[in-house]
């Protein structure tokens, strides 16, 4: 299975826990019905901002979408730093 086809996969399986239709879902995202339709079958290849959009919709980390992980929880947000104080 080709990476695509993986993301795909796990969108539509997202999408069926979260109990939407492909129209349901198209409306949440603002994706056209019928390009949601091949980004499930693999057909459709993704700009990263659609995968963090869909991501962020589907409440799961894009490592998950992507094949990097098979915990699909998303990552806990860490706290920026304030007044443009030094990162580790």
């Amino acid at each position: 299975m080709t990476l695509r086809q993986i993301c795909g996969e796990r969108i539509r399986r997202r999408r069926m826990a979260l109990g939407w239709t492909q129209q349901e879902f198209a409306k949440v995202t603002g994706i056209p019905y019928p390009t949601l339709s091949r980004i499930e079958h693999g057909e459709q290849s993704m700009h990263y901002e659609r995968v963090v959009a869909l991501a962020d919709v589907l409440d799961v980390s894009t490592d998950y979408l992507l094949n990097r992980t098979d915990d699909p929880a998303p990552p806990k947000k860490c706290p920026r730093p304030r007044n443009g104080a030094a990162v580790g």
